[in-house]
């Protein structure tokens, strides 16, 4: 006794293999055709959303240019007056030096025996701390900033670092 396989339930009644085989392969083309839409959509998506990130990038760069642009007239502006006013307090202090030196020279004048003895019980003024400090900036006319002058920041006052000590070696 030779059984027959059994049926699938979800076999259909009359199964012929040829119109089975087209069927499926009729699924399979639908299927692929299918695919294939829904990845040239995907694709068409990517490509206007990177069109769009693109054209978003460019306004933001075109933002940033014109604010930099801003930004350095600004800046410009503002050294500008800077500079002038720095001109302005050394034309000042140059006077104010101008004066005292003048007022020494009467003093000297007025007085012959102080150019002998000095000055006699005179206590230093802030302006002559103010003259020190525009006489050194005369001089330096860009002086540097402490932490410059200091030198290297490795907790060491005049030791250098060992990536210094390495580059000064070769």
């Amino acid at each position: 006794m030779e059984q027959t396989p059994r049926q699938s339930p979800y076999a259909p009644a009359n199964a012929n293999p040829l119109r089975l085989a087209s069927a499926t392969i009729q699924a399979v083309d639908r299927i692929g055709v299918a695919a294939c839409d829904e990845i040239e959509h995907t694709a068409d998506e990517i490509i206007r959303g990177a069109n769009d990130v693109a054209d978003n990038l460019r306004t933001l760069a075109f933002a940033i240019r014109e604010h930099s642009k801003i930004a350095g007239e600004h800046v410009t502006e503002f050294c500008s007056k800077a500079t002038s006013v720095i001109e302005g307090v050394r034309d000042i202090q140059a006077k104010l030096l101008a004066g005292e030196r003048e007022a020494e020279a009467k003093e000297t004048e007025a007085n012959p025996e102080a150019i002998r003895t000095g000055p006699v019980n005179r206590d230093p003024s802030p302006f002559d701390e103010r003259a020190a400090h525009a006489k050194e900036v005369e001089d330096d006319k860009f002086p540097l900033p402490e932490a410059i002058r200091r030198g290297p920041a490795n907790g060491h006052d005049g030791e250098l670092s060992p990536r210094q000590t390495a580059r000064r070696r070769g």
